[in-house]
């Protein structure tokens, strides 16, 4: 299939660039300088699986990209134009980030009934797990909550990077609902999106201890599955609190299967630490 542009088309094309900045920015635009423009759109909107512009960033790349196309006073039309443009966005984001209290309460109340009614329980059956099957692996432990802590440290950096990248300093609130929805896992460590994350010698040391755990006694299991149960209950109530009931079905995320659920419930109490891994804001 062939997606070149006919001659006929291309002018038209054309033209449409050039009627379009004339109606939105007041800009009147000569085929050369509208050529660029519609290269400069083409390659903006180039497809990609997982690469995109943000706001601040297409806003630069406009900029950058204009500067060399446009004359001085057309110049200095679009800037006027883009300050308005960034004022408003930024306006938008400010905004947003006003209505996002209920939010910071609600995280909040679910740490505290974490941190309260489950983690006490969970860290007593974490070191039963530990004397029951796992008391000679202790080395191995250790190295595979040395890796955890290494994974904790990525994504903290990582989401502080997004978070910085979207929103730079419009939105604190925001950053503080993505700092304690982090900190869920340091408390209750995230196996699931642990295992993602590993390189081959730790997923090595994970599998050899979760293949050790397939022995632990269900009594275990079943004793910190009902205290999640009870964290769904008391969470649902803390959602009604802050927002009412739910609309529609809700999305989880996580094993699909009875055995790999037991076997993430049980990696995540090995890797419960009472320390917290050293939780920073």
């Amino acid at each position: 299939m062939s997606f070149q542009t006919t001659p006929k088309e291309y002018s038209r094309l054309i033209k449409l660039v050039q009627g379009r900045y004339k109606a939105l920015h007041a800009l009147t635009l000569t085929r050369g300088q509208a050529e660029c423009i519609y290269k400069y759109e083409a390659d903006k909107n180039l497809e990609s699986k997982d690469k995109d512009f943000l706001q601040w960033e297409e806003y630069d790349f406009e900029w950058a990209t204009y500067k060399d196309i446009l004359t001085s006073d057309q110049f200095e039309m679009y800037e006027a134009d883009l300050k308005t443009r960034l004022r408003n966005y930024e306006s938008a984001l400010v905004e947003e980030d006003n209505r996002k209290f209920h939010e910071i309460e609600y995280n909040q109340s679910l740490l505290t009934i974490l941190e309260e009614k489950i983690l006490p329980d969970c860290l007593n059956q974490a070191a039963a797990v530990k004397l029951t099957g796992l008391f000679q692996e202790t080395t191995k432990i250790d190295f595979l909550k040395a890796e955890y802590k290494r994974y904790l440290n990525a994504t903290k950096k990582m989401l502080l990077v997004d978070h910085f990248r979207f929103a730079r300093t419009c939105m604190p609130n925001l950053l503080k609902i993505t700092l304690l929805q982090h900190k869920l896992d340091y408390i209750w460590p995230n196996y699931f999106q642990f295992n993602q994350w590993m390189d081959e010698p730790t997923r090595a040391t994970a599998t050899y201890l979760r293949q050790k755990l397939y022995y632990i006694q269900d009594k275990i299991y079943d004793h910190v599955k009902t205290k999640f149960a009870e964290l769904t209950t008391l969470n649902e109530e803390n959602y009604r609190r802050h927002w009412g009931d739910r609309n529609g079905p809700q999305v989880t995320f996580g094993p699909s299967t009875p055995e790999d659920r037991r076997d993430h419930l049980l990696m995540s109490l090995l890797l419960l630490d009472k320390d917290q891994y050293g939780w920073q804001e």
